[in-house]
């Protein structure tokens, strides 16, 4: 037991001297995103890091379509990364580059729709469908660090990269039957573009460094 615990010490120890950097992203905010951000020292001129954002609005949508609402929308991001410090002064800090992937998940449910039946030009077919999305994709990214004399930390960052995987699922057959013009699906996916999907990112966090040079 006593070895036990002098191994916990020991370990905790060593993780209070590594550098942990804490950041929410205030620029999110005003977008409906909210989240968390998380970045380790290799050492001082290389870091490895997660974002986990949450949002309940779609900010590349208008949210209004011809056939109704985008209706009780949410997302989730999960982005790992990696970023190169060009010039550090106090670990991990001024200009970087990086790469970073990502995994976006969203939900809209009960979104209605009216369309002419194929089968019947007097009748009109109402109905209401979920939309789920999943995607994955790749990017590089770009920002500024300033460490302040104490803890904490300002940052600032701009990505841009590529969804190589996007996955689109409705609850209801029919919608997923219909034209662009009945129903897009472009309106429920959280990125720029429907040929080539297009991932924006751009970020001024907040945060507090924990261990490490100050």
């Amino acid at each position: 037991m006593k070895k036990l615990i002098l191994a916990a010490l020991l370990f905790s120890g060593l993780g209070l001297k590594a550098q942990h950097d804490i950041s929410t992203d205030v620029l999110g905010f005003a977008f409906s995103r909210y989240g968390i951000g998380y970045d380790y020292l290799m050492n001082n001129s290389n870091s490895i890091g997660v974002n986990i954002n949450f949002a309940t609005d779609n900010m590349f949508a208008d949210g209004k379509s011809l056939y109704g609402d985008v209706e009780k929308y949410s997302e989730m991001n999960i982005v790992p990364e990696y970023k190169f410090y060009a010039t550090p002064n106090k670990g991990n800090d001024g200009v970087y580059i990086g790469v970073y992937g990502k995994y976006r998940s969203s939900n809209a449910k009960d979104n209605a729709y009216a369309v002419q039946d194929p089968n019947d030009a007097n009748n009109i077919i109402i109905g209401k469908t979920d939309v789920s999305t999943s995607a994955f994709g790749l990017g590089a990214l770009a920002g500024y660090k300033w460490q302040s004399k104490g803890a904490l930390f300002l940052e600032a960052t701009f990505g841009i990269g590529k969804f190589i995987v996007n996955n689109v699922k409705y609850s209801d057959s029919f919608a997923e039957d219909l034209s662009d013009e009945q129903f897009n699906e472009s309106d429920y996916t959280p990125y720029i573009g429907n040929e080539i999907p297009v991932d924006l990112r751009l970020a001024l966090k907040i945060g507090i460094r924990i261990g490490g040079n100050k």
